[in-house]
């Protein structure tokens, strides 16, 4: 089986076994070098969990379903990162983080979850303001209406 690992699954301790096909990216070790996993880098880089970079144009395709989904503002850039790498070579992500779950489900790959559950259906995030509640499904740095606090919530 071939897997794409994000940060949580490093730091949660998932077991890499040489029987599987274990990558992650760049922007993930660059998390983890600020954690407390930092020292036992190295040592994954040595066994067999190879890194490399998605390309853009796989990148591309997860922030256009992410700003479909409404999930480009909760996803970091490591988190596209995780997701179009494994868009790319057709891996299960491991991952406990319920947004890159969420648009792994919309992008029908498949993932795996360490400690957590794991979603139970997929997710559409909208902005809606705090003041007069009107909805909106870009950001905005505020209400253009009445210039409130937007804030991000599940559309119904």
């Amino acid at each position: 089986m071939r897997f794409v690992l994000d940060a949580t699954a490093i730091r949660s301790g998932v077991v890499i076994s040489g029987e599987d096909d274990w990558h992650t990216t760049p922007s993930v070790l660059d998390e983890l070098r600020k954690g407390k996993v930092a020292k036992d880098l190295d040592f994954l880089k040595e066994t067999s969990l190879k890194v490399s970079s998605p390309k853009e144009d796989s990148i591309k395709k997860v922030k256009g379903a992410a700003e479909t989904t409404g999930d480009i503002s909760r996803l970091s850039n490591t988190d596209v990162d995780v997701i179009a790498l494994a868009l790319e070579l057709k891996a299960k992500i491991f991952t406990d983080d319920y947004s890159i779950q969420n648009l792994a489900r919309v992008l029908n790959i498949q993932y795996q979850t360490g400690v957590e559950k794991g979603i139970r259906e997929v997710f559409e995030w909208v902005h809606k303001c705090i003041g007069c509640a009107r909805i909106y499904t870009k950001e905005e740095p505020s209400c253009p209406i009445c210039g409130s606090e937007l804030k991000l919530v599940r559309k119904k």
